[in-house]
């Protein structure tokens, strides 16, 4: 307890000695600023003049406070003062609070050193030069020049020195300003854009200054000079604590299309003057105004549109559009590999977010980052799905438009690759399924032709060997039965090992499976003959046609086995021109055939690959069953 009690009281050492130092140097400030005020009745009143000097204090006083130790917080805090000086002067210059009139006198002495201050001192508090012989040349360069502007306005020095004096304060300044813009060159973006931003603020505010002093002195002056130093105070403050900088170009473009409104205002309102001139209308005032406006409102528009076109094309659009979703999960429902759907994903999230590249990993282990890639975990229900990485066109990072475009794009990135990764484990557990399902198809045909088989075979031969000894009619007739029975048997054998799909189609061998199937019938003299006619012309069947096809083929010789009664079944397997037919053909009884489970199982198949299945029955002619079907082309691997 005693340590921590030490701690509290030692954590914050150098914390309140700078807040009070603000707080002093705010009080002594606004002091003499209030005096200003309250001892000048003129209207408006010279204290306005120091308006914005105790506002350089207050933000002084912020920075210190989120910052301890800040080089900027206490040069605010310092720089404030310039009011307690400028009073001071206006005392020994005056013998005492000074007049409206005498205090912007006395300020305007001070105007160079003061503004030399400004300009040279914030700049280096935020990002310091190099430390050579250059700075402080061009630090006394300001200062010789500030005093020899204060000398010619107070009579010591001839005026004429008084231009001199500015050109070398201005001359200073900029090389001051090209010392630290060099420092920032090589620090990071936020550094570079923070200390671009600064510099503008400060061209600005000094142009602003000059241009109402030389154009309105006095009230316009007034307003103009401590309006401007309160706006500087509090732009820098906001400029030291923001991160998320946009590029100077878009700084220029907003400028050039503002411009740009202002002037096709400007100039339809001087073609509307002139038109007025040269018809002899004396008035036009309210015509100029409502064009200008008009003028205004219709360009604006125009303007947007083209801002908005630029940011696209620099930063993408910013957003995954509904049918670009719809299109990626309807894939799911396709042929497409569910991870071409991950990259055709990762691709339209580079578009939308102007990367350089995207991918999108499913997972929850975080991946390998290749170098100048960010990651961005994807979580769907407190879950991580996998990661979105990101190749940004700078080597510094996304901007901060893109930040935002990728934060936004997360949630729906997120729900896409839980999608394809439950696709990608329907399709493991289907694989998973059919290996099951082929190690159970061996294990049955392993049966059926090493057990039955045989048995069916070797039960055959000794009821033959019984009936060739057999002396008694009634025996041999008992075994003549019997003999027809196994043959039966062993035909329905046949037929239920050619109902099952063997293992070459796992290969692709459609032309070996049909040959193995009709093979199974040869050699007996209890089925009929099997003929078979293969004509593929080299073409490569997805394995559904061929699924289809050896179904179909196998299913029309069994029928022929057990209904027709023929003595002769042709097989014919022809493609050409994108299609496969298929006929099983045999020279049956014919007649009218009432499809069963199987030939509507064929049907089914057959209308869910774009082709048809017909039965051509006839009495005298047998039965055909003939098969049509597209086929797809598949590149070879």
């Amino acid at each position: 307890m005693v340590a921590a009690l030490d701690d509290t009281r030692v954590a914050p050492s150098g914390l309140p000695l700078e807040v009070l130092g603000a707080g002093v140097a705010f009080v002594a400030s606004a002091a003499a600023t209030g005096l200003e005020l309250a001892s000048s009745p003129q209207d408006p009143p010279s204290g306005l003049l120091l308006l914005g000097w105790p506002f350089l204090a207050v933000v002084g006083a912020v920075v210190m406070d989120r910052q301890p130790g800040s080089r900027l917080g206490r040069t605010l805090c310092v720089l404030s003062l310039g009011s307690v000086l400028a009073v001071a002067w206006t005392l020994v210059r005056y013998d005492g609070l000074a007049s409206a009139p005498e205090l912007a006198r006395a300020s305007g002495e001070l105007a160079a050193l003061l503004g030399g201050a400004l300009a040279v001192a914030i700049p280096w508090a935020i990002q310091a030069p190099y430390a050579h012989r250059a700075a402080v040349a061009l630090c006394a360069l300001v200062g010789l020049g500030g005093l020899a502007v204060l000398g010619a306005r107070t009579g010591a020095l001839p005026d004429p020195v008084q231009l001199p004096g500015w050109v070398a304060v201005a001359t200073g300044t900029v090389g001051a300003w090209a010392l630290v813009a060099r420092a920032a060159r090589t620090a990071g973006r936020v550094v570079r854009r923070r200390v671009g931003g600064v510099l503008a603020t400060l061209a600005l505010a000094g142009s602003v200054v000059a241009l109402a002093w030389a154009l309105g002195p006095g009230v316009v002056g007034y307003y103009a000079t401590g309006g401007t130093l309160v706006v500087v105070a509090v732009a820098i403050g906001g400029l030291w604590f923001g991160s998320a900088f946009r590029p100077l170009d878009e700084h220029l473009l907003d400028l050039g299309l503002v411009l740009g409104t202002l002037l096709s205002a400007v100039a339809a309102a001087a073609l509307v003057q002139v038109g007025s001139h040269l018809a002899g209308q004396e008035s036009a005032g309210t015509t100029t105004v409502f064009t200008a406006l008009l003028t205004a409102t219709m360009a604006a528009p125009a303007a947007l549109w083209i801002r908005r076109t630029v940011l696209v094309r620099r930063y993408g659009s910013g957003v995954l559009a509904p049918e670009d979703v719809a299109h990626i999960t309807a894939g799911l429902h396709s042929k497409t590999q569910p991870r071409d759907l991950l990259d055709q994903a990762a691709r339209m999230v580079a578009a939308a977010s102007g990367c350089r590249d995207a991918r999108i990993v499913l997972g929850e282990e975080e991946p390998a980052l290749p170098d100048g890639w960010l990651l961005h975990p994807l979580v769907v229900g407190g879950d991580r799905v996998g990661a979105l990485l990101i190749e940004p066109e700078s080597p510094e990072g996304p901007e901060a438009r893109q930040q935002r475009v990728i934060a936004q794009l997360l949630s729906t990135v997120s729900l896409v690759a839980r999608a394809v990764g439950l696709a990608i484990e329907a399709e493991h557990a289907r694989r998973d399924v059919a290996r099951e399902r082929e190690a159970e198809r061996r294990r049955v045909l392993g049966d059926l032709h090493d057990g039955l088989g045989p048995a069916l075979a070797g039960m055959s031969m000794r009821v033959q060997a019984a009936l060739r000894t057999s002396t008694s009619p009634e025996q041999a007739a008992l075994l003549t039965d019997l003999a027809a029975g196994l043959a039966a048997g062993r035909t329905d054998l046949r037929r239920i090992v050619a109902g099952i799909t063997p293992s070459h189609l796992d290969d692709g061998d459609l032309e070996g499976a049909l040959a193995g199937l009709v093979e199974s019938f040869r050699g007996s003299t209890d089925v009929p003959q099997v003929r078979l006619r293969l004509d593929l012309a080299g073409a490569e069947l997805s394995s559904e046609v061929q699924v289809a096809v050896y179904r179909t083929a196998a299913e029309g010789i069994t029928n022929a086995l057990r209904h027709a009664g023929a003595a002769h079944i042709d097989v014919s397997v022809c493609a050409s021109s994108g299609r496969v037919v298929v006929d099983v053909a045999d020279d049956g009884t014919g007649g009218p055939v009432v499809p069963g489970v199987g030939l509507s199982s064929l049907s089914r198949r057959a209308e869910s690959l774009g082709g048809s299945l017909r039965i051509c029955a006839d009495h005298d002619a047998g039965t055909t069953l003939h098969l049509d079907l597209p086929y797809e082309h598949l590149e070879p691997a």
